[in-house]
């Protein structure tokens, strides 16, 4: 079986959107910051950046953990997913949920 850090809650993806609509989105920079730890990066540079380019850090950030949550699954990122960037949080939970936490 493979170590998971014990910062990688499983999130059930109906639960994680609701979470985004009911806070106004303000759930997503939670989901940042645990995400960010997932992917090493800086969990509060990403959010700060966020707030000060206005979102489109968080357009980036989103793309660009796409691409790795497709990655460790051994899978690519199509072109045309980029189509689907206003669920991309939906798309890397469901990925790092595939890789961490199989069967479920």
């Amino acid at each position: 079986m493979e170590h998971r850090p014990e910062y990688m809650p499983e999130n059930n993806l109906i639960i994680l959107l609701l979470l985004l609509i009911f806070s106004a989105g303000l759930y997503y920079f939670w989901w940042l910051a645990r995400t960010s730890r997932i992917f090493g990066d800086n969990p509060v540079s990403n959010i700060m950046l966020t707030i000060f380019t206005a979102g489109i850090w968080g357009l980036y950030i989103n793309l660009k953990y796409m691409q790795k949550a497709e990655e460790i699954n051994d899978r690519d990122l199509k072109w045309y997913m980029i189509i689907f960037l206003p669920l991309s949080v939906l798309i890397i939970q469901n990925s790092i949920n595939e890789r961490y936490f199989p069967g479920k």
